[in-house]
């Protein structure tokens, strides 16, 4: 349980303001495992269990039933059980609970990332390591090509078998495997130039309170979005804008900068690829085509030179005197 805005603990504080910051904060914001933290009572410290802010009895709650003052969820202090390993849990994401199974667990966090992306990246602990975010990002990325690539699949297994096509199973394999490689290699390096390009910016437009650090975590958790990829025909241009938009307001939040300062970074951040792609391709094709193109008008130019050296061929004598 760590402060949004300086990663400050938040254990046993008696109110709801960063002691180190002063940045204010709502346990709302955090999601706590069951049966590891009590909710003490500001004025008689007794200890109430409660698995979340979503369980009845903290959020009915309206007195202590030892001193019989008045508290609610907002003013319990929040500390950890003894002998729980408070380190890794507090403001953790549907996927990182130990309870429930790994399909609702991730749908739940690409659900969350979707739709409340400031909540999400809330929840992802500023000093993560990077690996858990490239993880739960290749997941995703994983889930959908598969899903993607299955009718093209299915299509090619069933004209093979239709006999209306020569190609064997290996070579519709190596087809897709290649594929796969290919994509993850761009979808990597897309994202790890995102984040460049945009932390790049924050900083030039007037710095961030993280480091690029945060700013990957936002990018790579914001390509939750990229699921709806596997929707048919639109699926590629609304996962982008999408991935945007969750992308935009996760640096928001995570970073503490202005929507505006966010949405340029996050937006310019493409453009710019966009452009040194193009701009690296039209380089590339002019380096190709210009040699080509001079050793074609070298040899036309050599070629008119010899026919301009050739000697004139003089008319016979006899043709003279008809004349």
């Amino acid at each position: 349980m760590r402060c949004q805005a300086c990663d400050y603990e938040l254990w046993h504080c008696t109110g709801r303001r960063c002691p180190e910051c002063g940045t204010q904060f709502s346990l709302a914001e955090f999601e706590f495992e069951g049966n590891a933290v009590l909710f003490h009572c500001p004025h008689c410290d007794h200890g109430i269990e409660g698995e979340s802010l979503d369980d009845n009895s903290l959020m009915n709650l309206n007195h202590c039933t030892k001193c019989g003052l008045e508290v609610n969820h907002e003013t319990v202090v929040v500390r950890p059980k003894p002998g729980v390993d408070v380190s890794s849990f507090g403001s953790l994401l549907p996927i990182r609970l130990k309870k429930g199974n790994w399909i609702s667990k991730y749908f739940s966090t690409v659900l969350l990332v979707m739709t409340r992306p400031q909540t999400a990246i809330s929840r992802v602990p500023v000093q993560e390591p990077l690996w858990i975010a490239w993880k739960f990002l290749l997941t995703t990325f994983l889930i959908t090509v598969i899903a993607s690539f299955l009718p093209m699949a299915a299509l090619l297994v069933v004209g093979r078998s239709g006999g209306t096509s020569s190609i064997g199973a290996l070579e519709i394999l190596t087809f897709i495997s290649m594929q796969f490689v290919i994509w993850v290699l761009v979808f990597a390096l897309y994202a790890i130039s995102w984040a460049l390009c945009a932390h790049v910016l924050l900083q030039i437009t007037g710095g961030s309170t993280f480091t690029i650090r945060r700013t990957t975590q936002a990018v790579l958790y914001g390509g939750a979005a990229s699921i709806v990829g596997i929707i048919p025909c639109i699926g590629a241009v609304a996962s982008s804008i999408w991935w945007l938009v969750a992308t935009t307001n996760m640096i928001t939040r995570g970073q503490r900068v202005h929507g505006g300062r966010a949405t340029f970074a996050t937006i310019a951040g493409p453009f710019m690829l966009f452009v040194c792609v193009c701009g690296g391709y039209i380089l590339l094709m002019y380096a190709v085509i210009a040699p080509l193109t001079a050793s074609v008008r070298a040899a036309a130019k050599q070629k008119q030179l010899q026919l301009q050296q050739q000697p004139e061929v003089e008319t016979p004598a006899e043709e003279q005197i008809i004349e």
